[in-house]
């Protein structure tokens, strides 16, 4: 079988997060029998070295970083945020990609898996055409937006958006596309399946977990962190998980030091058992979220980016989570008085257990490399 190659980067500004769902894809790949490769651009942040420890990597050569504020020093919004983390244009990265396959001797591909919020079918379209020595690759796009154009022939976005979930790509993809929309299709690892039909009822609030992605480049752990100091929230064990490139990682850490029954921990090869075990999240509106539910664990959320709040807002209205806010508007004031408000309601709150099984990754695969 002709390998299937998957391009996604991570970095202090991206976060993990894409890299980190393409793994789990690629992983259940390599269970039925394909073969992955990885092509992601060398960045401060970047999992290169982790993916490594799996899968073939080509890293594309690094480049100055971009701004992502304007010259009046606004920070930059959408689609131009978006090229910024690219780091030059979707052309430029094209042609890298293409160079760095061709001098691994890379000159086809089963499937073309493309996970970045800076490429679009200008991209696409340049990458099928130079991996067309036989046959073009099939391409399956991984997107949270839908807000610009793809050439797919499947595509995926595990998010939630209420009755607008069915609809969003209509215009951005041809009519042979077919669309995996929903929780239900969520890239979380085997784990989370195993576990989801085991996690006893959850019968009160006693441990919670704290966790905003591996960098938390604006310290919203530090925040959740300053409210669980309070007295009144003293007796609650948290689990703290940060990871190592961290900007803010010795302040937390400094922070855990000053509250009892508090731990934190390194980078974990997965969630799932501190997600079973707590009764509480308090987190960020992206990919985690899945996890969470999954689990049924209640989660109190803030948006950490722009893509994140539609989707956010519509798990609050149907009741899957507690929506506190974005970045911008929540300090630590607002997330005291939200596990104040928890532990006086009655237990178990609402926690979105329905929405996915955690069987997603498997239906994806399955597109791809379908099971005898």
């Amino acid at each position: 079988m002709a390998p299937i190659l998957i391009r996604a980067d991570a970095s202090l500004l991206i976060g993990s997060g894409h890299v980190m769902r393409c793994r789990t894809l690629a992983r259940e790949l390599r269970r039925r029998g394909g073969t992955a490769t990885f092509l992601c651009r060398r960045q401060p942040g970047d999992l290169i070295r982790l993916l490594e420890q799996e899968f073939p990597v080509l890293a594309l050569p690094e480049l100055p970083l971009a701004a992502t504020q304007t010259p009046k020093g606004h920070p930059l919004q959408s689609r131009d945020l978006y090229g910024a983390w690219l780091g030059c244009t979707q052309e430029h990265d094209a042609a890298d990609c293409l160079q760095a396959l061709f001098q691994a001797s890379i000159r086809s591909a089963s499937w073309l898996v493309v996970d970045h919020y800076g490429l679009d079918s200008a991209w696409e379209a340049q990458l099928l055409a130079g991996l067309a020595d036989d046959e073009a690759p099939r391409l399956l796009v991984i997107d949270d937006l839908a807000d610009r154009p793809h050439q797919a022939d499947l595509l995926l976005d595990q998010n939630f958006f209420g009755a607008g979930t069915e609809t969003r790509y209509a215009r951005l993809v041809g009519g042979h596309c077919r669309q995996l929309l929903g929780p239900h299709y969520a890239l979380l690892g085997p784990e989370y399946a195993q576990l989801h039909p085991l996690v006893p009822p959850r019968t009160e609030l006693r441990r919670v977990l704290v966790f905003f992605g591996g960098v938390d480049p604006t310290n919203l752990t530090g925040r959740a962190l300053e409210a669980l100091l309070a007295p009144e929230l003293a007796h609650l064990a948290v689990d703290v998980v940060l990871g190592l490139q961290s900007p803010h990682r010795q302040t937390v850490a400094e922070l855990v030091t000053r509250r009892p029954h508090t731990t934190l921990h390194e980078p974990l090869p997965s969630l799932a058992g501190l997600i079973a075990r707590a009764d509480l999240a308090i987190g960020a509106g992206g990919a985690t979220t899945w996890e969470r539910a999954c689990l049924g664990l209640p989660s109190l959320v803030v948006a950490i980016a722009d893509n994140q709040l539609p989707f956010a807002v519509a798990l609050d209205q149907v009741g899957a989570i507690q929506l506190l806010g974005d970045v911008a508007s929540v300090f630590a004031e607002q997330i005291f008085q939200a596990l104040l408000a928890a532990l006086q309601d009655p237990w178990p709150r609402a926690c979105g257990h329905g929405l996915t099984d955690g069987w997603g990754a498997a239906r994806v695969a399955d597109s791809l490399i379908p099971l005898p």
